[in-house]
């Protein structure tokens, strides 16, 4: 068994040298983060002015007839200290945010109007002391590139916040900026990608040097609920392939984790529990240094999943959402730290994440804004154990 553990070693060893002394240029997709905003005028004891903004990330160029990839969009409000300070006085101890964002693409075919979708959270605690920052995720519904260069306008920003209380419920009457709207990017158009036959696909497809195998155990701590989640344990098989650098290696994962079930107390009385899915949104992707150990390898990789939720029960009476209530956008969850691929051992990160708005969600009603003020925000915390099976 000593002598079979050995070969294993050095054929890893091996195959992890291979990797780290190769040179392998990396193409990276150029993308720009645009941003427009304004003053809203919001009355809380008195008019106050509210900073608020709209921003995505657009790509630079996009090839006709693909969809522009958009990403990130957001807006942002920020309350400040002195009003925070009256409507507390007033009596009010949360708010709900939600905004009204509108844009225009223009192609050489003519003029698109959009509306971008999410943009709504409810129940945020009003500080002791300070600013309230909101952040409202949303989604940019598809853009196909036509002929000529995509240009997308801001044309209407409306924030809305209304404060609660125990016997307080009212509209701050935000109106909006116009000075916000303007252009906010534009994307080049080049000429329709030919596609690439299959078995020349096939033939050039870059193969791993080596796979590493492990076990992924995870608990998820949701801000918004102040719970746990557990998740089942899942796999994870991640591709080393040669790295831009020496001493690095590329790492391409596949994540597979099972359906878990969830228990949470919404509202601080209610128990509500679901079953909870993170299906992978593309490879994991990231390096990892090898320089101080070709077995103890520090990696810093990005995964993305979508959270789907079902079977979701209100104090054991079921809740219609429906088969497609999941987020507007992956959970970007990133994952930094040293670890072994020696078999058996663990290796334990720590992360912290932000979980989008819920769309789709309702078979009879609308039920987006229910769970997106539930669940949605930022200050999400993933700790993980990968507890490695090997290499090969």
């Amino acid at each position: 068994m000593t002598q079979t553990r050995s070969r294993r070693a050095a054929v890893a060893a091996l195959g992890l040298a291979l990797v780290a002394a190769a040179l392998a240029p990396a193409t990276t997709a150029v993308a720009t983060a645009a941003t427009r905003g304004g003053t809203s005028t919001c009355q809380a004891g008195g008019p106050v002015e509210v900073p608020v903004s709209f921003s995505a990330t657009f790509a630079e160029t996009v090839a006709q007839g693909a969809n522009v990839p958009v990403s990130g969009a957001a807006v942002t409000l920020v309350v400040p200290a002195a009003a925070v300070d009256a409507l507390r006085d007033s009596g009010g101890t949360s708010v709900d945010a939600s905004a009204a964002v509108e844009l225009s693409v223009a192609q050489q075919a003519g003029t698109q109007e959009l509306t971008v979708t999410g943009l709504s959270t409810s129940e945020i605690p009003l500080p002791a002391d300070g600013e309230l920052r909101i952040t409202l995720p949303g989604r940019v519904p598809p853009i196909a590139a036509g002929a000529g260069p995509v240009t997308v306008s801001l044309t209407s920003l409306a924030p809305r916040l209304v404060v609660r209380g125990e016997t307080l419920n009212a509209d701050l009457a935000c109106t909006a900026d116009p000075a916000a709207n303007g252009e906010l990017a534009r994307v080049a158009v080049t000429a329709a990608e030919v596609p690439v036959v299959p078995e020349v696909a096939a033939a050039v497809a870059e193969a791993p040097l080596l796979t590493a195998k492990f076990l992924v155990d995870g608990t998820s701590h949701i801000a918004k609920m102040g719970s746990d989640l557990v998740l089942e344990q899942g796999t994870f098989d991640a591709g080393l392939f040669t790295g831009d650098v020496p001493n690095t290696i590329r790492i391409e994962g596949d994540l597979n984790l099972p359906k878990s079930s969830s228990y949470f107390v919404a509202f601080r009385f209610m128990p509500v529990t679901s079953d909870v899915e993170l299906p992978q949104d593309g490879k994991a992707t990231g390096t990892a240094d090898i320089s101080g150990g070709l077995f103890t390898p520090t990696i810093d990789m990005t995964i993305r999943v979508n959270l789907v939720v079902s079977n979701v029960k209100q104090d054991g009476v079921p809740i219609a959402v429906g088969p497609g209530c999941r987020t507007v956008a992956p959970l970007v969850i990133p994952m930094k730290g040293q670890t072994s691929l020696l078999p058996g051992s663990k290796s334990t990160m720590e992360s912290t994440f932000d979980i989008p708005a819920f769309s789709g969600c309702g078979v009879s009603e609308d039920l987006d804004p229910l769970l997106t003020g539930l669940i949605s925000g930022p200050g999400n915390k993933m700790t993980t154990t990968l507890t490695a099976q090997g290499v090969g």
